[in-house]
């Protein structure tokens, strides 16, 4: 006898984005995003993870790609993971590390991209920032290490 077939539903595979956090002197460097999505927001230097990329390392490419330092991957320390969603979006996943060192002073490395940085109050973020970055931001400064952005109900408090 052989046995029923069991229907498997199909993995779901999700984008998973990649950001460095830097903080000096209690304040945090954004970028200004120039063109595409969120264009006019402050971030956090981000981007997607790549194929057969470890979140460390992804995190680590993105600080070179956009601002222009060096961070060694034994300098970072996990700062906050968050599950989000924009409206009309794909949900997403999110991995924030913190650099507690890094080399070279931070620029724009991405003129075409970006419109400038800036540093900022961890606790004084500008309210036009990419809203799930501002989210994580305010948890990194609580020390939360995970959350949730833009589901619905939106549990982010």
């Amino acid at each position: 006898m052989t046995a029923p077939l069991i229907s498997q539903p199909t993995r779901h595979r999700r984008i998973c984005d990649v950001h460095l956090v830097l903080i000096r002197d209690d304040h945090v460097l954004l970028t200004l995003r120039k063109g595409g999505y969120a264009a006019g927001l402050w971030q956090v230097p981000s981007g997607h993870l790549e194929h057969d990329e470890p979140t460390d390392t992804g995190s680590v490419r993105e600080g070179w790609e956009e601002i222009g330092v060096r961070v060694d991957d034994n300098q970072l320390d996990f700062a906050h993971f968050i599950d989000h969603r924009a409206p009309g979006e794909e949900p997403r996943l999110g991995v924030f590390y913190r650099a507690r060192t890094w080399q070279g002073e931070p620029y724009n490395a991405e003129p075409a991209k970006c419109g400038g940085l800036d540093w900022f109050p961890l606790t004084a973020i500008p309210h036009h920032t990419v809203p799930y970055h501002a989210a994580a931001l305010g948890h990194i400064a609580e020390g939360r290490m995970r959350s949730k952005f833009g589901w619905d109900p939106d549990p982010t408090p």
